[in-house]
């Protein structure tokens, strides 16, 4: 047991020495640069649905480690409906979230970059839920709570101003997979 422990604490120790010698292919973005991202969403935390958001990042710090620093915000939309969950039972959701955002990127190219980051914020759930039995009425639910999630996604631009994005994004109320178009001001 100990020499296992020795040689994950000397692999830890190899791998943050090799980290602070890697370096990003190209300089961060600039500070005061805004990226807008303009994104479709897919597979939502209950089992399918589709969405839209809109998220902006504004670049604070350009010079952390090899990459940059941005803050901004997130405004989703998303529409699920999960029929497995009970037999006879029809869920219906329509989310809402607006959470502030906050990511670390590095831009590996000129043209390409990976970023990851955090989201905290409130989110709403319109919840509608039809039984298919005479016996029982249906129901609905309204529920405001608080949102967090995180997210990794990459941007490629095809030029100084446009390209297209991916990001996977867990939060309680977003939708798993998002891609779209990125504009750079």
């Amino acid at each position: 047991m100990k020499v296992k422990g020795l040689l994950v604490a000397a692999v830890a120790t190899m791998i943050c020495f090799g980290a602070q010698n890697a370096s990003a292919i190209e300089a961060p973005n600039h500070e005061g640069d805004f990226n807008l991202n303009v994104m479709a969403g897919f597979l939502s935390e209950y089992s399918g649905g589709i969405g839209a958001n809109v998220s902006g990042d504004y670049v604070l710090v350009n010079s952390w480690w090899k990459g940059h620093f941005t803050v901004g915000g997130f405004l989703e939309f998303n529409k699920t409906t999960d029929k497995d969950w009970v037999p006879y039972v029809d869920m219906k959701y329509t989310n809402f979230a607006v959470m502030a955002r906050a990511t670390y990127g590095l831009n590996i190219t000129d043209k390409f970059e990976v970023h990851a980051g955090a989201l905290a914020g409130l989110g709403f759930i319109a919840e509608r839920i039809h039984y298919d039995t005479t016996a029982i009425e249906d129901a609905r639910a309204n529920t405001l709570r608080p949102c967090l999630g995180g997210l990794a996604g990459v941007r490629y631009f095809f030029s100084d101003s446009f390209g297209v994005t991916a990001e996977f994004n867990y939060s309680n109320y977003g939708a798993l997979a998002n891609v779209g178009v990125a504009f750079k001001f």
